[in-house]
């Protein structure tokens, strides 16, 4: 079982900022800002709703509810809420836009990137 299925998660709290490359073997959820390259091989990116991201995101899901710019390949799937404004490109199986999301960058679906 990856750590991931174990439940746990990282929060980088709505205080904190992080400029550089990380790895998580977790789930994360982001609520203050990120700025470089993100990547969650096993596990979720979750972006709170206030919370800004500007980052390459390689994951396996993205939930996005804030905002996050920078392009995006997700091996299961990409969910952009209501909330959310995203500019940036997105490769992944599977993918929800909720109307009221603002979005700007091209899509590839049908191969897991």
């Amino acid at each position: 079982m990856t750590q991931a299925e174990s439940g746990r998660t990282t929060r980088l709290g709505p205080s904190v900022a992080v400029q550089g490359e990380f790895e998580a073997h977790e789930d994360v959820l982001v609520e203050g800002r990120v700025k470089g390259k993100i990547t969650i091989p096993s596990g979720t990116l979750t972006v709170a709703q206030g919370a800004r991201v500007e980052a390459e995101v390689l994951v396996r899901t993205l939930i996005l509810h804030g905002e996050l710019a920078g392009n995006v390949a997700a091996a299961e799937r990409v969910q952009i809420f209501d909330t959310a404004r995203m500019d940036g490109d997105i490769a992944t199986p599977k993918i929800t836009i909720a109307d009221g999301a603002r979005f700007k960058g091209g899509i590839r679906m049908g191969v897991k990137p």
